[in-house]
């Protein structure tokens, strides 16, 4: 007989991945700026990319700025991203082989099993970690290796995300041109660098999200103008307004 569980919500988030469980019905069209792994976990669930038609399946593969919507129809929603700036990268790449700008539509078992079980016995963190080390086949050997000047521009965007450092600044520094800046920029991230910045500062407001519990401060703090910049950002970004995330989260470990 299948045993029923509570729909809980839950946010884990790492250096280089981040982990979300949650009941979803319908994702806006959105796009992230790291490459996305999503899982039904009970049951499958419905991707559109683009204006392109509704697809069913179980497991997708969503490349980082591809616009796309989502629809669970209610179903749990485990979702992993896998910072495109992290050694966790390169095993994702080689334990999924993703390519390409398309998502990769599949079923795969392991995954499935392994985020069901994360899911419905709600480990410790470490433990969590552990198993999707497991998944990814993370075996302590690949070491990511980002250009010194655009990795020099991320530190920045981390250290301090209030600022809004212009593209000619940033040129200047890695001793380039602004547009050869930034075309390195996204040869390195797949993504422009507003929109990798903004990701960055997302999840630099949800880590002061964790400890003040105030979304103003959090926003401010991450570089945002205010919390509507803040509120409008996330939803172009996750395809949800974050007041439906935040009020019913049960777990949110950073």
């Amino acid at each position: 007989m299948l045993k029923l569980y509570p729909a809980y919500m839950r946010l884990f988030i790492w250096r280089g991945r981040s982990l979300y469980f949650g009941p979803s019905v319908h994702l806006d069209a959105h796009a992230y700026a790291t490459v996305t792994l999503h899982v039904g976990i009970y049951r499958p669930f419905r991707i559109k990319v683009g204006n392109g038609t509704w697809q069913s399946c179980r497991c997708a593969i969503v490349p980082a700025g591809t616009r796309h919507e989502l629809d669970f129809e209610g179903g749990i929603h485990g979702k992993l991203f896998i910072e495109r700036d992290s050694s966790d990268f390169l095993y994702f790449k080689r334990r999924f082989s993703c390519t390409g700008q398309l998502p990769a539509l599949f079923q795969d078992e392991e995954v499935i099993e392994q985020l069901r079980w994360i899911y419905e016995f709600n480990p410790d963190k470490a433990v969590i970690e552990s198993c999707l080390d497991d998944l990814l086949r993370y075996d302590g050997e690949l070491n990511l290796v980002v250009d010194p000047r655009v990795q020099a521009a991320i530190d920045l965007i981390c250290d301090e995300p209030d600022c809004n450092f212009s593209q000619q600044y940033l040129a200047d520094r890695a001793d380039l041109s602004p547009s050869r800046f930034l075309h390195l920029f996204k040869q390195q991230t797949d993504v422009p660098y507003r929109r990798f910045r903004t990701w960055k500062r997302l999840f630099l407001a949800l880590d002061s999200l964790s400890v003040t519990d105030n979304l103003t401060i959090a926003a401010l703090d991450a570089g945002f103008s205010d919390a509507t910049h803040f509120s409008h950002s996330f939803r172009e970004t996750f395809g949800i307004n974050p007041a439906y995330v935040f009020r019913g989260i049960n777990r949110f470990d950073v």
